[in-house]
């Protein structure tokens, strides 16, 4: 699990094309929308090397060098078992923690403890956080009744020509 973290946080194009790049998001940070050009699956098989390649078990290394592609199912699949996992953990939290940064989370009294919790349970829960938060395809607790989200300004922005 670590390499798999350790690996989106050393590749953040890739991850922005796995875990978001809306037009809205990119508009938000001042970038153009990145395309996957290869689709998916080639960014998995590039998370397998970096993940089995370095596999305590020869087999997996051998595998990864020779032919990363049988590992991309697994990736996939294991991504969706992230989300899954970090969904259930953003209930613990509900509307409280909607579209919240962990810094804000992390600071406020309410939900720190709560965040203890998660941690303990779920390690990997403020790297995802980080990268999903306002995603609502990974959180589906960050809805439109989250104070400060410009609705209209942002319509007008998707529909500017």
């Amino acid at each position: 699990m670590d390499r798999l973290i350790e690996w989106c946080w050393t590749h953040e194009v890739e991850c922005k094309k796995l875990f978001s790049n809306s037009m809205q998001d990119a508009r938000e940070e001042g970038r153009s929308k990145q395309q996957l050009h290869h689709g998916k699956n080639q960014i998995y098989v590039e998370m397998a090397k970096a993940i089995f390649l370095h596999d305590e078990m020869e087999e997996f290394r051998s595998l990864a060098g020779t032919n990363p592609g049988v590992f991309a199912n697994s990736i996939h699949s294991h991504l969706d078992v992230l989300k899954t996992k970090y969904r259930k953990q953003n209930a613990l939290l509900g509307q409280m923690g909607a579209g919240c940064t962990y810094e804000d989370l992390l600071s406020n009294d309410r939900t720190k403890n709560i965040l203890a919790a998660i941690e303990k349970d779920f390690p990997w829960w403020a790297d995802l956080h980080g990268w999903w938060h306002t995603n609502p395809a990974y959180n589906n607790t960050f809805s439109a009744a989250n104070v400060g989200q410009d609705f209209a300004k942002h319509a007008v922005e998707l529909f500017k020509l």
